[in-house]
């Protein structure tokens, strides 16, 4: 009986083992981390507000894309990246982003400004990351 235990153990550590050795990493090279910190300095000196919130909502959805993650941006926030801190600010953005495209509703520039800020905050966090 002990020895079936013994099997069993090494069988799950084993597993555990392949599990860790065998993940997908995501990672972006530091060339890439730099474009993208350049696109962003773009993005946030010659846009309207409105154009900022887009445009850095495409610009993340590209980090995401070039860490490994495929899909829309909507499939690829389904899936709960970990490299995200704070997911919900970003499907919080993202829906605004969704808003400003879709809809005609008029929103404020302070508003248009302290999101478009939010957003820049957050693909800094997460090129950090990476």
């Amino acid at each position: 009986m002990n020895t079936y235990i013994i099997i069993f153990l090494a069988i799950i550590v084993f597993w555990i083992f392949l599990m860790f050795k065998f993940r997908k990493t995501y990672k972006i090279t530091n060339s890439k981390k730099v474009f993208f910190n350049k696109q962003l300095k773009k993005i946030i000196w010659s846009s309207s507000y409105k154009e900022q919130v887009v445009d850095l909502d495409k610009l993340y959805h590209k980090i995401l894309q070039e860490a490994g993650y495929n899909g829309t941006f909507w499939e690829i926030l389904k899936s709960h990246p970990s490299e995200i801190s704070n997911i919900n600010k970003i499907w919080e953005l993202h829906k605004l982003r969704n808003k400003l495209v879709h809809d005609f509703d008029i929103l404020w520039d302070n508003v248009l400004k302290n999101k478009a800020i939010d957003y820049s905050r957050e693909i800094k966090n997460i090129l950090k990351y990476f």
